[in-house]
């Protein structure tokens, strides 16, 4: 069996009748049966018929060659010739009429060295004549023969009729089959294609599909279980959305404390330490002037040297945490100091580039395009071994594209390494606040391209045509 499955010419016949509907393989299936089984019936019975109506015919001519026989006798004995030659040619006359299913082409009467026909000077019928029935019969009291031939014209012809009338029941048969066929195969896919309906509307997220029971068999069971599964699925699909919602405000909550974190940090930085620091510069200053000391004015100005890094390391740390700029000047005024910081600090060149960029945004999604920037920049620095890099924000009617570029080293996609890299996951996670997506293109030896779409919905897009006309 399983040779046959696999065989070259089973596999033609199935890419071709898989490649059908279910609707058209049960028509076929059923035209087939009837058309096959009407013709092996129409050939069975002509065969039967052909031999029935045969077989009597044969019958028939015995009968009429000793009914021929039997009155021929005393006229052979009374060698009357006339008489002989007169009934033959009046029982062939007779029987060759349209009125008569038995058609007589010949009767001859032979014995001792006589012959009487009915052909005349003609030919004998043996050599000229098809589709006869040559029989035979004795005439008793005589040493003659009888020699009839019956025509089986009447065979072939009532077999054609009745061949023919079988054809048109078949014909009859074939339109019925067709019809039922038709009826039975909208009752089986009807439902099986309200289920191909119900499923790719699931496909696409519709949980709320429901198909009807047509019937309690198999596809009836498939609908309930359908159902249930879809029921499933809904249920589950609530608590996702659910759980969604509340790791999403989670995040947001985190993220927001986070930022009102940084931001007093880097007030108390720059205000408290910054300040303190700088008192302490004066101190020191005026300390050296106070104090003639040459040795004590070395360390002093070393002192000084080592406060004033200090200072400006608190004051770089307090602008990573929260640039001031950002809240001050906007999201562009922001990105383009810390590029430029960045490009001082890692020595990459970075290319940044905004298109219909007017205005400003909500502060949330401006705070995570930032952090989105600066975080990829970040991995940049310390993984990709890049010289150059690029950063374009693009603001489409609905949405704003982020795509961060770099010619470093590349790396093996992160849906095939076994974990996650810290830096992409807060890229995703600060963009699926916003219900935006992170998409990857990277490949070993050939750089790193960074994706980003964040959509703008109606209040974001009212909040930025209110900044911009202000």
């Amino acid at each position: 069996m399983n040779n046959i499955l696999e065989s070259r010419l089973f596999q033609r016949f199935w890419q071709f009748a898989g490649a059908v509907s279910i609707r058209v393989k049960v028509l076929g299936i059923v035209l087939s049966v009837i058309l096959l089984l009407s013709i092996f019936v129409t050939m069975q019975m002509r065969s039967a018929l052909f031999d029935t109506i045969q077989h009597n015919l044969e019958h028939q001519g015995h009968a009429l060659a000793s009914q021929f026989a039997e009155t021929l006798a005393p006229l052979i004995q009374a060698d009357d010739i006339e008489g002989i030659t007169a009934y033959l040619l009046d029982r062939q006359h007779h029987y060759s009429t349209a009125g008569h299913n038995t058609a007589v082409e010949y009767i001859s009467v032979i014995g001792e060295g006589q012959q009487i026909n009915t052909w005349g000077e003609a030919p004998p019928p043996s050599t000229t004549i098809e589709n006869v029935i040559h029989l035979e019969a004795p005439i008793e009291g005589t040493d003659a023969m009888l020699h009839l031939g019956i025509a089986d014209v009447t065979v072939d012809q009532t077999v054609q009729e009745v061949t023919i009338q079988l054809l048109m029941i078949t014909l009859v048969m074939v339109a019925f089959g067709f019809a039922a066929a038709f009826f039975l195969t909208w009752i089986l896919t009807r439902p099986i294609y309200d289920l191909v309906d119900a499923t790719q509307a699931v496909a696409r997220g519709d949980f709320s599909q429901r198909v009807s029971r047509w019937a309690d068999d198999e596809i009836g069971e498939l609908s309930i279980a359908f159902n249930s599964m879809t029921k499933s699925l809904a249920q589950a699909e609530v608590e996702r959305e659910e759980r969604e919602q509340m790791r999403s405000q989670y995040v947001n909550n985190v993220i927001t404390a986070q930022e009102d974190e940084r931001k007093r940090i880097a007030r108390e930085l720059h205000d408290s330490t910054g300040q303190s620091l700088t008192s302490l510069l004066v101190g020191l200053k005026n300390l050296k002037d106070a104090d003639g000391d040459e040795t004590v004015s070395e360390r002093i100005d070393d002192l000084r040297d080592i406060v004033s890094r200090t200072l400006d390391e608190v004051r770089q740390m307090a602008w990573q945490l929260r640039p001031s700029a950002l809240d001050d000047l906007g999201l562009i005024s922001a990105l383009h100091r810390y590029i430029d910081d960045y490009q001082q600090r890692f020595n990459v060149q970075v290319d940044f580039v905004t298109k219909d960029m007017d205005g400003r945004l909500q502060m949330e999604i401006e705070t995570s395009i930032y952090r989105v920037v600066q975080e990829a920049l970040t991995n940049i620095a310390r993984h990709a071994q890049a010289t150059t890099a690029s950063v374009i924000i693009d603001r489409r009617p609905n949405a704003i594209r982020i795509i961060v570029e770099d010619n470093g080293v590349g790396f093996v996609p992160p849906s095939r390494q076994e974990s996650k890299s810290l830096g992409l996951q807060g890229i995703r996670e600060r963009a699926a606040l916003f219900n935006g997506t992170l998409t990857i293109e990277t490949e070993p030896g050939h750089g790193t391209s960074l994706f980003i779409e964040i959509p703008l919905d109606q209040k974001s897009i009212a909040e930025t045509n209110r900044n911009g006309t202000e």
